[in-house]
């Protein structure tokens, strides 16, 4: 008989000292060899004998047969050991068996491990538990699934539905982005200004009216991302938010980007600030329209003024130095 195997045999042993002994030896030896030793102990009257047990599971669990001993015992806390254990074994019939565990953590735990099983997404979205119905909200591709998440009442949920459907770049129906807009968390309405972007129309102008800062720098950072040249949803954030315009036009000189630009400088209605650094955005430059140029060096704004003056001795300066 192998070390293994005389050790597993002293775990029945009437003395407890000869029994912790034999515990605390298998545990040194290391051995998913060792594992089949425990699994009595899981109902062992002493609790220190059962916490072994479970911490051999723990410890050598590598195959569904490993899990069975423990997915099917009654207790709440041996199934939640069982379902934990699926993060690293693949056991997908004893996860499909704990989804429907009453207990929202075995439950949870198992969902993410067929978080792959299409067909199961549905069940889980209808899950009473949010910590299931984030799993479809994360990895789903059905827009009518991904649709009825953004909505749910929990913000995790439609915080990942939100995300997926700007990741995948799903298709939303106009009244579900209008639902996703009412959330109050910003960071959830920033995501949906992204998809808003995608979208355009009438969607994307109520998104530029979200006065919130995270909203405001996530349609300005799609927009750098998404878009190379001018377009209508360009022109249509510009008209509706010039300010978020701003981040997009920095580094865009070609002749609609520089249209769009001298558009905006010339619009006293829009505020000084946003004018000023549209000015600013031309310095170092030499291929600028010094007759327009010329015309807001007059501004009526002191802000522009200052802008247009100090952009015009940068031309002059720099023509000069060409010559």
């Amino acid at each position: 008989m192998s070390n293994i195997d005389t050790e597993i045999a002293r775990l029945s042993h009437k003395d407890i000292r000869i029994r912790r002994r034999a515990v605390r030896t298998l545990f040194d030896l290391y051995s998913h060899n060792s594992l089949k030793g425990f699994v009595p102990l899981l109902d062992d009257s002493d609790p220190w004998f059962r916490t072994k047990a479970i911490d051999a599971h723990r410890k050598w669990a590598n195959c569904e047969n490993d899990l069975l001993a423990l997915s099917e015992r009654d207790d709440i806390f041996t199934k939640r050991i069982a379902a934990e254990l699926l993060e690293k074994i693949s056991a997908p019939e004893i996860a499909r068996k704990l989804l429907n565990d009453d207990d929202h953590v075995t439950r949870a735990f198992a969902a993410n491990a067929l978080a792959d099983q299409d067909e199961l997404h549905s069940t889980m979205a209808l899950d009473p538990h949010h910590s299931i119905r984030v799993v479809p909200a994360k990895f789903s591709t059905d827009e009518v699934l991904i649709g009825g998440l953004i909505g749910d009442v929990h913000s995790s949920v439609r915080k990942a539905a939100i995300s997926t459907a700007a990741k995948r770049g799903i298709d939303l129906e106009d009244s579900t982005i209008a639902i996703a807009m009412t959330a109050s968390d910003p960071a959830l309405r920033a995501l949906v200004a992204s998809l808003c972007v995608s979208k355009g129309g009438e969607m994307l102008r109520k998104s530029c009216h979200d006065t919130n800062p995270k909203v405001r720098n996530s349609i300005a950072e799609t927009l750098r991302k998404e878009i190379d040249d001018v377009d209508e949803r360009i022109e249509l954030v510009a008209k509706a938010a010039p300010d978020i315009i701003v981040r997009w036009l920095r580094s865009r000189h070609g002749k609609k980007a520089s249209e769009l630009r001298w558009s905006l400088i010339e619009n006293a209605e829009i505020n000084s600030r946003t004018r000023s650094k549209l000015l600013e955005q031309m310095s170092g430059r030499t291929s600028i329209d010094t007759s327009r140029l010329a015309s807001i060096v007059e501004d009526e704004s002191t802000l522009v003024r200052i802008a247009a003056n100090n952009l015009s001795a940068s031309v002059s300066e720099l023509k000069g130095e060409e010559s």
